[in-house]
């Protein structure tokens, strides 16, 4: 098939413009970090409002012979939450880990460009005043440094 000259341009455009997977995951887990916290304070007001420890019921009436299936559906549902609180609180966990061994300035740019809602690339060079250029370079070696501290990303 013959390429006309503009599919040449629009290939070289696309293959420039592809970030890498590590890349793209490193930025998902960032982008998640303030839906993780706000998660697990639900999942801790669900697991101690919603989800009691032990059930007691009593009742004049004769017991069932029949087992209760409340209960069990209770404490799976109080596992499952459980579960899900562990995995929110180590994601979060590393996060904040990564976050303490990176300075001020580099602290800052990972929280204005991925925890807040004014996350452009162009504010956020704006609110470190420094030039655009540069701010990717940093970015880019910031996000390097997350993935590889996240084992999403291995070095040569």
């Amino acid at each position: 098939m013959l390429k006309l000259k503009g599919d040449i341009m629009d290939d070289q455009a696309e293959k420039k413009s592809k970030k890498p997977e590590w890349y793209l995951l490193t930025i998902r887990r960032l982008s998640q970090y303030p839906e993780d916290k706000k998660r697990l304070c639900i999942l801790n007001a669900q697991l101690g409002n919603e989800l009691p420890k032990t059930t007691a019921s009593y009742s004049l009436t004769p017991a069932s012979t029949k087992t209760s299936d409340q209960t069990a559906g209770i404490a799976s549902k109080r596992w499952e939450t459980a579960r899900e609180i562990n995995e929110c609180t180590l994601r979060i966990r590393e996060i904040d880990i990564i976050l303490a061994g990176f300075g001020e300035d580099e602290r800052k740019i990972i929280e204005y460009r991925y925890f807040s809602k004014h996350n452009y690339d162009w504010w956020v060079a704006k609110q470190m005043k420094i030039p655009l250029r540069t701010y990717y370079r940093v970015r880019d070696e910031l996000l390097s440094e997350v993935a590889i501290l996240l084992g999403i990303y291995k070095r040569d």
